[in-house]
């Protein structure tokens, strides 16, 4: 599982570095909650939650591969002290983990449009317009 999130973060680093807008976003997203999307700030192809939901996922699968060697008891045989903090750190990333995954669902949920993207890996014009207009411009030239 490590190996391929190493490939997934490779793949998209590059667009969830935070700019900005994002921070600008992040603070307007309880408008976003409240179903008042309009109002939100120009982001590209990913918003400022998405970025934070990323990073998060990525230190939580650092500490999650790390906790993992240490507690591998067949191939490592690392001081007990050790091998107990790697299975709390271990237990603690995943259930963070699972808890991102959950706001992530219900956020799919929630915004109207993202289920045809998370499922068919595509959206509307005015969807892209609507919540990405800067990746919108980007992809269409307007």
């Amino acid at each position: 599982m490590a190996l391929a999130f190493l490939v997934i973060f490779f793949r998209f680093k590059h667009l969830n570095k935070m700019t900005p807008a994002d921070k600008e976003w992040l603070a307007k997203a309880k408008n976003m909650v409240d179903g008042n999307d309009h109002d939100m700030p120009e982001q590209g192809k990913y918003n400022g939650g998405q970025k934070v939901m990323f990073w998060a996922l990525a230190v939580c699968m650092l500490l999650m591969a790390v906790s993992g060697l240490l507690i591998w008891r067949a191939w490592f045989g690392f001081d007990i002290t050790l091998v107990r903090l790697g299975a709390v750190v271990h237990a603690a990333a995943g259930a963070v983990m699972i808890g991102l995954i959950m706001v992530h669902v219900y956020a799919a949920i929630w915004v109207k449009g993202t289920i045809r993207a998370m499922w068919y890996g595509t959206v509307t014009r005015a969807w892209a317009k609507q919540h990405h207009r800067g990746w919108y411009r980007q992809v269409t030239g307007k």
